[in-house]
């Protein structure tokens, strides 16, 4: 195994550091094999729109997220399947739920 770079890990640790809140892992566990609009992540998470609204942009920043515009709608969703893998042995772990 070749040796990680500095950059390369700095960067995991951010990544790492956007994931570690639980508001943020709910969501993303909600969104681990679907897409959804703010308003059923505030459904699902019980948080204020704003709450989840605030989250979503910081994963978005991360780019963890992506959101994606369909008239008036925006759904957020995952952006590539690294994470999704990532985030599915997360929520597999803690919530004992099988892959």
């Amino acid at each position: 195994m070749e040796k990680i770079k500095i950059e390369e890990l700095s960067l995991a640790v951010q990544g790492l550091k956007a994931l570690a809140h639980p508001a943020r892992l709910s969501i993303l566990c909600f969104l681990e094999d679907q897409k959804a609009t703010v308003n059923k992540l505030v459904e699902f998470t019980g948080m204020s729109q704003s709450a989840v609204s605030q989250h979503l942009s910081k994963m978005k920043a991360f780019g963890i997220l992506k959101d994606d515009r369909d008239g008036n709608q925006v759904y957020y969703s995952v952006t590539n399947p690294e994470f999704k893998k990532l985030i599915s042995a997360l929520c597999c772990i803690y919530t004992k739920k099988s892959n």
